[in-house]
């Protein structure tokens, strides 16, 4: 016996999409059937893989998740993943998962359990009756891929009959697609513009392609079924609601996926894999130009056909009331007709009771959980009913009010179905409402992405999705459609809730395996239905979304996966803008650091560590207009070494530069540290000091002198250091500039240089 996850089995179901008729209608069957059975399901809505049509690859993420330990078994509705693949690369699709049971639907695979339809006898019934009762001959056919099973079998299906009827096979009346709606408009498109081919009815291998065709025709100006008849295969639900109706074969989609459950649950329990084969029949409408069967059933003086042996004791068909799926309301059928059916048998009163049995049923159909299918049952039950009342009734007076009874029934069905309908809009319109405020919140803040996801968790409660959680990559990862799937192996819980709390007791901010995010927290103590689908922009990965919802509203679910998607790629757009202006700030302030110590560079000597001539000129023509500014005067020096050559010629050009240093290090102890010092040339240094006068330039001279005397007292050089230093005032209430102060130093340095060479060679001589 397969070991199941956890006490209750988890089954995965893989189908081509969620917003598709057909496979809304797998969906259902395999929901309800695994509520019955206590079944938990993960319903996975990917695409076909290798599907060309923009970005659907990147709905294909959610098959890497699927895993042992989080699946018990899987049911793979294989007729339409198979599209666009060849046999040899499906087969090593579905093989990936051969360490899990697995069932397909529709089409047979070796080893695996499958559900099957019979295709032929259906599709030949209905091909029949465009040929026998319509008496067409030019008989067009919109196929499916070459490499699906049903999809060939069905084409041979259409040459068969072809050929049975005597009708010359043309294959320019071919076209193959693909099942989607794209191929009608290529087919129609092709037929008629570029084969111009002539055609009387159009058979097609599945309802999406022949409601698409009738589409396609209308807006070319064709009438369907006036001009042009069109048969479908599926007999999904929007083939029953279209205009005109869509004849149709059906396959009993919804008994197909409740057998698919069952059979994963015998393979979950031991047993060994089967093979299930269930039947077809055509469904006449108005699309090939008849009449609704519905409608041609009404006729009570016809002999009509019936599978149900009447009763001959009584006259009413009460085996109808199962046909109702819903116990509650079930019974009140069952009441209903067994009261009718004792009345009748009453002696002079029979039908006169008929108001009572109107009121019955009306409060029936007033329940809240009638839906349409139970619609269809109550008509067709009401149609057996009249057929067999009719026969038993004596007395025209009686048959006329009996007649009444009919009308009134037949007026509260037409309510009842305006009711739901009504209901289902009202429904459609919140569910609309309440995307436009999700929308509105998940954008209102996209720099709080955690928060902004905590804000909608009350309107997606509203909308019916019970529990939700949104798992995250830390950056978006982007995938091409020939890549392969390859994501970072952690992945964070954004948000989450359950159906009592907004938010899940076990979830936390940490990185987890994004192979097991499936694991069983996510179910809880009852059985659910959860469906997860891929968040992706266009070709970037963005995580995932798992919901459990109380009615599988596909178009909802779809808008509301969009809808996060766009939203959290603008958060990711506004995180990686704030980190590349993160980066650009600390670039902007590296290139400011870096340029202020080039400045610092460019405008201070190396040696000595004083600003050079271009920094001098800088900062004290800088504080040259501000010492006017604030009416102070000041002074500016200008130093020159004595004896540079001499030190460097005796002692070599590095005690030279000794030499500099030392005189950088008694100018900068002399002056204040709101001075500026500068080394202009090789020997010679300036200084300006503001808020100084000509009376303190002695004091400056004599503390030079000592720091010369003390320098060369401790410093064991085998030379004297001195320099000359001279100073020039500026006012302010002057007009020189900081050049015109330093020629003037400069010139006034130079005698002093000039009278100390001459002091020298005066002592000399004597």
């Amino acid at each position: 016996m397969v070991k199941k996850v956890g006490n209750r089995p988890t089954v995965g179901l893989f189908i081509s999409e969620l917003e598709n008729a057909y496979t809304y209608n797998l969906c259902r069957g395999v929901i309800d059937a695994a509520r019955k059975k206590d079944v938990n399901l993960i319903i996975f809505p990917g695409k076909s893989p290798k599907a060309p049509y923009e970005f659907q690859y990147q709905f294909n993420a959610i098959y890497e998740l699927p895993d042992p330990r989080s699946i018990d078994a899987l049911i793979l509705a294989t007729g339409t993943m198979i599209n666009f693949l060849s046999h040899e690369e499906f087969e090593t699709f579905y093989k990936r998962y051969h360490k899990i049971p697995l069932v397909s639907i529709s089409i047979p695979l070796d080893g695996v359990s499958s559900v099957l339809i019979n295709n032929r006898v259906g599709l030949k019934e209905a091909i029949l009756h465009l040929t026998n009762d319509h008496k067409f001959r030019k008989i067009a056919f919109i196929g499916g891929p070459r490499n699906n099973n049903e999809a060939e079998e069905r084409y041979q299906v259409y040459k068969d009959v072809l050929e049975e009827c005597k009708i010359p096979f043309d294959p320019r009346m071919v076209y193959f697609g693909d099942f989607t709606h794209y191929s009608s408009v290529h087919a129609i498109n092709q037929f008629i513009d570029e084969r111009k081919i002539s055609f009387e009815a159009i058979v097609a291998a599945n309802d999406e392609m022949a409601l698409s065709a009738m589409r396609v025709l209308k807006e070319r100006g064709y009438r369907v079924p006036n001009d042009v008849a069109v048969v479908g295969f599926d007999n999904v639900e929007s083939a029953r609601f279209s205009i005109p109706s869509l004849t149709t074969v059906s396959q009993p989609i919804y008994e197909q996926a409740k057998k698919a459950l069952h059979a994963a649950l015998d393979l979950i329990n031991g047993k060994p894999t089967a093979n299930y084969m269930l039947a077809t029949e055509l469904v006449v409408r108005e699309s090939c130009g008849c009449v609704s069967q519905t409608v041609n059933s009404i006729y009570a003086h016809e002999k009509r056909k019936s599978n149900k042996e009447e009763n001959k004791n009584g006259t009413l068909p009460l085996d109808y009331a199962f046909c109702v799926q819903k116990p509650l309301v079930r019974n009140a059928v069952e009441k209903m007709l067994s009261e009718l059916e004792k009345s009748l048998k009453s002696k002079g009163k029979g039908i006169e009771n008929y108001h009572r049995f109107i009121q019955r049923f009306s409060e029936i159909l007033n329940f809240e959980s009638i839906d349409e299918k139970d619609i269809l049952v109550f008509q067709n039950l009401l149609t057996d009913l009249r057929y067999n009342l009719v026969k038993s009734t004596p007395g025209k007076g009686r048959i006329l009010r009996m007649e009444d009874f009919f009308h009134q029934a037949r007026i509260i069905l037409m309510e009842a179905s305006l009711k739901i309908n009504s209901c289902r809009w009202t429904l459609h319109h919140n569910d609309i409402r309440g995307l436009r405020i999700i929308l509105n919140l998940l954008i209102s803040d996209v720099y709080n992405r955690e928060s902004t996801l905590h804000a909608i968790v009350p309107h997606m409660k509203a909308m019916g999705i019970k529990s939700c959680y949104i798992y995250l990559f830390e950056n978006a990862v982007t995938h091409g459609i020939t890549d392969p799937w390859k994501f970072p192996n952690k992945i964070r819980l954004a948000m989450s809730y359950s159906e009592h709390s907004n938010t899940l007791e076990t979830a936390d901010t940490k990185l987890v395996n994004t192979k097991s995010i499936l694991n069983r927290k996510l179910f809880s103590g009852k059985q659910s239905t959860l469906v997860v689908s891929p968040l992706f922009y266009m070709n970037e990965q963005l995580g995932f979304i798992i919901s459990e919802m109380s009615l599988l509203d596909v178009y909802l679910f779809e808008s509301l996966a969009v809808e996060i998607s766009c939203a959290l790629k603008l958060t990711y757009l506004v995180k990686t803008r704030q980190e590349v202006e993160e980066k650009l700030r600390n670039a902007l302030l590296e290139q400011e650091e870096y340029n202020k110590k080039l400045n610092d560079i460019s405008q201070t000597d190396e040696l000595t560590g004083l600003l050079n001539r271009r920094g001098f000129l800088n900062r004290s023509r800088h504080d040259l207009d501000i010492a006017r500014k604030i009416s102070k005067n000041g002074l500016l020096f200008f130093a020159d070494l004595d004896g540079l050559k001499k030190i460097n010629d005796s002692f070599g050009h590095k005690e030279g530069d000794e030499a500099i240093k030392a005189v950088a290090k008694i100018l900068k102890k002399t002056f204040r540290d709101s001075d500026i010092l500068a080394r202009i040339g090789g020997d010679e240094f300036t200084v300006f000091a503001i808020n100084t006068s000509m009376n303190m330039v002695a004091s400056f001279q004599k503390r030079i002198s000592l720091y010369i005397e003390e320098y060369n007292n401790t410093s064991g050089k085998p030379y004297k250091l001195s320099f000359s230093i001279g100073a020039v005032s500026f006012s302010a209430r002057g007009s020189e500039n900081i050049e015109s102060l330093l020629n003037q130093a400069d010139i006034l340095l130079y005698n002093q240089k000039h009278q100390k060479k001459r002091a020298r060679k005066g002592r000399r001589e004597q």
